[in-house]
């Protein structure tokens, strides 16, 4: 009877400290990832053709945003890039201005055209950075 006793005993002291040990490592209280969003302005997969070509991007949490865009065409590409602070839940909208000459070309050559859009965030807590990178196509 004093084994059972002795090893049940044993067994739930180790049991205990296995609970204490996860505990105190501070693996319960995760902090919530960084979540990026990248969407066009109406929805849609693909923008429509226009001078200005407006994305809207966001973060969950508060983040330093870097955002390059880059418009491939049949005879070549063209990219800009901006970089900044964007608090949480607060949607940006980003907008790649084209000249007259290109947006006469894209509305030429829309369905062979895309818009590569690449955002970097880099989490203010915990320093860790997530990409996300998102292509559309257009339509007139």
């Amino acid at each position: 009877m004093k084994k059972i006793f002795v090893t049940t005993a044993l067994v739930l002291a180790v049991g205990m400290a296995g609970f204490t040990t996860t505990a105190s490592a501070g693996l319960v209280d995760n902090p919530a990832p960084l979540r990026l969003k990248i969407v066009s302005e109406d929805g849609k997969p693909k923008i429509k053709v226009a001078k200005k070509l407006p994305v809207l991007i966001s973060c969950s949490k508060d983040c330093g945003a870097r955002i390059r865009m880059t418009i491939v065409t049949p005879v070549g590409s063209d990219d800009i890039s901006d970089a900044g602070r964007l608090d949480a839940g607060t949607v940006l909208t980003v907008k790649f201005p084209l000249t007259n000459f290109g947006l006469n070309y894209l509305k030429d050559n829309y369905r062979s055209s895309k818009l590569k859009v690449k955002f970097t965030g880099k989490d203010l807590e915990t320093g860790k950075k997530v990409v996300k990178i998102r292509t559309f196509r257009f339509y007139r």
